[in-house]
């Protein structure tokens, strides 16, 4: 599965990040200025407050919609998640950027290897819809030119795991084109 990171850094330090993550694998890296670097593609942003007006990029970012994790080098900021003052070491970044402890919630359930993958898909996009491509091309590595109703079957076993009652979801939604978690608290989940 790879995340996708938006990055606003001086050339150095992007340069830098994408040495570090590529060695790492599993991480595509976009410059934040690049035309077609969309935040509701990503699933976390890292600013250079250096470089950029971090608290203000994170402000724009949070009012996009933008659901991931937002990382700041410099002073931390309301609308961001973590800060990391200078020098700050790579991994420091890659546990400010690890997903939140949500992610592993007790479900009183057994979930399939595919299950599990599709859950953490969705809780890691915190809220936002995650289309039907890209849970395919996450969870299975399917490209876009692939038609099949595998994804369709998992949600609704999956549904029987997590809802009180599958046929009314209040948790795992179907939305236009995809689906979200809402509002996912281990509160929620049925005992």
């Amino acid at each position: 599965m790879v995340r996708r990171l938006l990055i606003a850094a001086s050339p150095g330090l992007f340069a830098s990040l994408a040495q570090q993550f590529s060695a790492l694998g599993g991480h595509e890296l976009r410059a934040l200025a690049e035309v077609g670097a969309s935040p509701a593609e990503a699933d976390a942003a890292v600013l250079d407050g250096a470089f950029c007006d971090a608290p203000a990029l994170a402000r724009a970012l949070r009012d996009a919609g933008f659901a991931g994790p937002i990382v700041i080098i410099g002073d931390a900021a309301p609308d961001a998640d973590a800060a990391l003052a200078r020098p700050f070491r790579f991994a420091d970044l890659l546990a400010a950027l690890a997903p939140a402890p949500l992610e592993t919630p007790d479900l009183g359930a057994r979930l399939t290897e595919k299950e599990a993958a599709i859950l953490d898909r969705l809780i890691r996009a915190r809220g936002a819809i995650v289309t039907k491509a890209e849970l395919l091309a996450d969870v299975w590595g399917y490209g876009p030119s692939v038609s099949t109703r595998t994804l369709e079957t998992h949600i609704h076993r999956l549904r029987k795991k997590v809802e009180t009652d599958p046929r009314r979801p209040q948790k795992l939604l179907t939305e236009d084109g995809g689906y979200r978690i809402e509002k996912w608290r281990a509160a929620n989940l049925p005992p």
